[in-house]
């Protein structure tokens, strides 16, 4: 009977050792898939960029922010920066982020037309931002506009807005110089947008299309006379090799998204996503923004030494910026037509536009 006591308590022993690991594992299973950081597997997030690896975008924003992500994750969250067109050009980043080529890329709304995206362009009209030169409160009135017009249309097209960012001022870079709205006329001039069409009719201008990876050889072979772009992609793209001449106009700042394919988002952990949204995609969207700002600073000093008697930079009078932006009222109204025509309400996109920069103090440049 004893032998019988001591084997049945050794069993029931045993029973419970069992149980109770089960219990365990079924817990930590719990904890597993409850969404936590130790659920999350290893993740590598390839970020494809049209710009160089010298562009400010990339040495002053992603990389730094590349390595912010992989020490706030402890290694969890790598980014594989690729810089240079080499994943894809600018012109189809919408569609190989969402289709999955790569995970994050930078989107500009202008070159998607037939997309949601087309309402972002409402924010680059030339000379909307003429009364400031503060670059963050540009960048704020821009995330404004599109977390009320456009943010619930996006994941619809696959991809989740990480962050919104604005360029610095686009100028004039050509190869002769510009110093009155006169030396436009019959020039080769680039194109922003199909509603761009009556400021460069006003100019007297012959609009020409090209995409940002062509306007070094396009100025370089003369089949583009005068480019319109920012001073930190220009420096970085040595646009002022084959254009030494710029005309210092604050034309438009551009309004872009970066953006994450929504699978690669999804797939993350709750609380991995969370992170992001908390804390990396605003350290992104912040560097993107001083990026540019502290670029055009530094671009415009460097740009000015390299074309040192070559060319120069050309600072319009007063008088001519007054003829530079008279024609611009016409694109505003052109801009209203060609969004109603894609089913969007314009005008109330634009007055969407001008309140929020009247609730930031930022004046338009003319009564619209």
């Amino acid at each position: 009977m004893i032998k019988r006591s001591k084997l049945s308590f050794y069993s029931l022993t045993s029973i419970i050792i069992v149980v109770m690991l089960i219990l365990a594992a079924c817990g930590g299973n719990e904890t597993a898939n409850s969404g936590g950081e130790s659920a999350q597997k290893p993740i590598n997030l390839t970020f494809g960029m049209a710009v160089p690896a010298t562009h400010p975008l990339n040495a002053l924003a992603a990389e730094p922010w590349a390595e912010t992500v992989k020490e706030e994750t402890d290694g969890l969250v790598e980014v594989d920066i690729q810089p240079g067109a080499v994943l894809g050009p600018s012109s189809s980043v919408l569609q190989d982020v969402s289709g999955g080529v790569y995970d994050i890329g930078f989107v500009v709304g202008q070159s998607f037309p037939d997309t949601p995206l087309f309402k972002t362009t409402v924010l680059n009209l030339p000379f909307a931002y003429i009364n400031t030169d503060d670059h963050l409160l540009k960048a704020k009135i821009a995330q404004r506009f599109v977390d009320e017009y456009i943010n619930k249309d996006l994941e619809k097209l696959g991809i989740k807005v990480m962050g919104i960012y604005t360029s610095d001022p686009a100028v004039l870079i050509s190869q002769e110089p510009i110093r009155t709205v006169d030396d436009l006329k019959g020039k080769q001039t680039q194109l922003q947008a199909p509603s761009w069409l009556p400021l460069l009719s006003g100019w007297g201008a012959s609009p020409v299309s090209v995409a940002i990876e062509d306007i070094y050889t396009s100025l370089e072979r003369g089949t583009l006379d005068v480019a319109v772009y920012a001073y930190g992609g220009a420096y970085s793209q040595k646009f002022y090799e084959p254009g030494p001449f710029i005309t210092n106009l604050p034309i438009s700042t551009v309004a872009q998204a970066v953006v994450m394919n929504l699978d690669k988002w999804n797939s993350m952990s709750p609380e991995l996503r969370k992170k992001f949204e908390e804390t990396f995609n605003p350290n992104l969207e912040e560097l993107l923004n001083i990026s540019y700002s502290k670029g055009e600073k530094e671009s415009y000093e460097k740009i000015k030494k390299e074309v040192k008697g070559k060319g120069e930079i050309i600072q319009p009078s007063e008088e001519e910026l007054k003829r530079f932006i008279k024609p611009a009222k016409d694109v505003w109204k052109q801009w209203v037509k060609e969004a109603d025509k894609k089913g969007y309400n314009g005008q109330e996109l634009l007055d969407g536009l001008l309140r929020i920069m009247e609730e930031e103090g930022v004046e338009p440049p003319f009564e619209i």
